[in-house]
C-alpha cells in the first residue's frame, strides 16, 4: 500500500493549492481527484473568476485575499504563466435591500469600506455622478454609488489550477485522477483511503477539499451545506465594445429590487475579442441539487429569462444572443461563510468547504493554510473564524 505524509482528496481550487504548498515543503503528498482537473463538473471552471481585496462578505476575508494575490504573483514569476489580471473590481450596492453571499447589500458595502480602511486596500468610493460618468456601460439610477477596488480583477481559473498542479508535480507530488475516494479509516496508526476501484493508500493526514461532494466523506457537514446549480452566460456585445475592453473592471452589482431582479449580477471584460461576448451571471440560489445528477443543459427559456430580467435593463450594450453557457455548482453554508476545520472524529482529517460561491479568489492562501495545519504549523492567515462552530458568526 503506498504511504504518504498527506493525501489531498479533491484537486480543484483549494486542493490544488494545498498540494502545491505541501510539495514545496518537500512532503510526500498524493492528490486524488475523481475527474481530470481542471474540469467542468464542479465549481472551478468557466474561464474566469472575480478576485477582490476589500471583501464585503466580512473584513476577516481580506487577509486571505491579499495573501492569495501575493501567491498568484509569485506563481506567475516562477512559471511565466499569466493567471491574474488586475483590472479592478467595481461593486454597486442595491438601494432596495438585497443580499450578496448571505450579507445584506448595505452591510456588504460597509464591510468593503471598512476592510479597505483597515487593511490599506487601494480603492475609493464613487458618488453617483462619478459612477454614471465613468461607467456608462451600466444603467445605474440617480443615487447609486460604488466602490472601486483597484487591487481586484479576475483570475484565469483553469490556468490557475493547471499551473498549481504542474508545479506541485515538479516538486514531487503524485496526482491520481479518475479515482473516487469512497471511504477512509484509521488503521495501524495511519489513515487509509479506499477508492472506487478497490485500491488503497495511506497517510498521516488527510485534507478533504471535494467541493460539492464534501458530505460524502465529512459527516458533520451533512444537512449543514447545500449545493445549488448556477449558470454562467456569455452574451453578445452589440455596441460600445470599448466599455468592456481589457481595461474595464470586473463588476458586482446588486440589482435586487429593481425591475424584477432578485439578486446581484456580476460580469467581466471580454477576453481576446469583443466577438467572444461578455461573461455575466446572476446569483439567485435555486433549489438544492445533486452534483452527480445536476442538469448541465442550459435551456433557451433560461437564457431568455436571464437576459430579460438581469441583462437588458442594466447592461444595454449586450444583446439577447447567448454565445456560450456553463453550469457550475455552489456549495453553500448559512450566511455564505467558509467552513475550514478538523473532523471531530479524527483531528488528522482536515477539510475546507463550503466556499459559498466566493472561494476561488482565496484558494491559494487557504491551500497554504491547510498545508500548514497538516504539518502542525500555525497558518500564516488566521482561520479561527471559519470553524464549524463559528458557522453562524456574522
Amino acid at each position: 500500500m503506498p504511504q504518504f505524509d498527506v493525501i489531498v482528496i479533491g484537486c480543484g481550487a483549494m486542493g490544488s493549492a494545498a498540494l502545491l504548498h505541501l510539495a514545496k515543503a518537500r512532503r510526500r503528498v498524493l492528490g486524488i481527484d475523481r475527474f481530470q482537473p481542471p474540469h467542468r463538473f464542479g465549481s472551478t471552471h468557466g474561464e474566469t473568476r472575480i478576485t477582490r481585496a476589500a471583501i464585503g462578505e466580512g473584513v476577516d476575508y481580506t487577509p486571505l485575499a491579499q495573501r492569495s494575490h501575493a501567491i498568484w504573483r509569485e506563481l506567475e514569476r516562477e512559471t511565466g504563466a499569466h493567471l491574474f489580471e488586475q483590472c479592478g473590481c467595481l461593486f454597486i450596492p442595491s438601494q432596495h435591500g438585497g443580499e450578496v453571499h448571505g450579507v445584506t447589500s448595505a452591510q456588504f458595502f460597509a464591510n468593503i469600506e471598512t476592510a479597505a480602511r483597515l487593511h490599506g486596500v487601494d480603492g475609493e468610493t464613487l458618488p453617483s455622478e462619478r459612477l454614471r460618468a465613468d461607467y456608462p456601460a451600466f444603467a445605474t439610477a440617480p443615487g447609486d454609488r460604488a466602490f472601486l477596488d483597484r487591487e481586484g480583477g479576475y483570475l484565469l481559473v483553469e490556468d490557475c489550477v493547471r499551473t498549481e498542479l504542474a508545479v506541485a508535480a515538479r516538486h514531487g507530488a503524485t496526482l491520481l485522477t479518475g479515482r473516487c475516494v469512497t471511504s477512509f479509516r484509521r488503521a495501524a496508526g495511519d489513515l487509509t483511503v479506499t477508492m472506487d476501484d478497490g485500491s488503497t493508500a495511506s497517510a498521516t493526514t488527510l485534507i478533504v477539499t471535494t467541493g460539492p461532494w464534501i458530505t460524502e466523506l465529512i459527516a458533520p457537514l451533512q444537512r449543514r451545506v447545500n449545493v445549488t446549480r448556477q449558470v454562467l452566460y456569455w452574451f453578445e456585445l452589440l455596441s460600445n465594445p470599448q466599455r468592456f475592453g481589457p481595461n474595464a473592471p470586473v463588476f458586482i452589482w446588486d440589482v435586487a429590487g429593481r425591475e424584477h431582479a432578485a439578486s446581484d449580477i456580476y460580469g467581466f471584460p471580454w477576453l481576446g475579442s469583443p466577438d467572444n461576448g461578455v461573461k455575466i451571471a446572476q446569483e439567485v440560489l435555486t433549489g438544492e441539487t445533486d452534483p452527480d445528477h445536476v442538469t448541465r443543459e442550459v435551456t433557451a427559456d433560461e437564457i431568455a429569462a436571464t437576459y430579460e430580467t438581469y441583462v437588458r435593463p442594466f447592461v444595454p450594450d449586450l444583446g439577447p444572443r447567448c454565445l456560450r453557457s456553463e453550469v457550475c455548482l455552489y456549495t453553500n453554508a448559512p450566511g455564505g461563510r467558509f467552513i475550514i476545520d478538523r473532523d471531530p472524529g479524527d483531528a488528522n482529517v482536515i477539510y475546507a468547504s463550503a466556499c459559498s460561491g466566493h472561494g476561488f479568489k482565496h484558494s491559494p492562501a487557504v491551500g497554504e493554510a491547510l498545508a500548514a495545519m497538516a504539518l502542525g504549523q500555525p497558518p500564516r492567515v488566521d482561520l479561527s473564524g471559519f470553524t464549524l462552530d463559528r458557522l453562524a458568526a456574522p
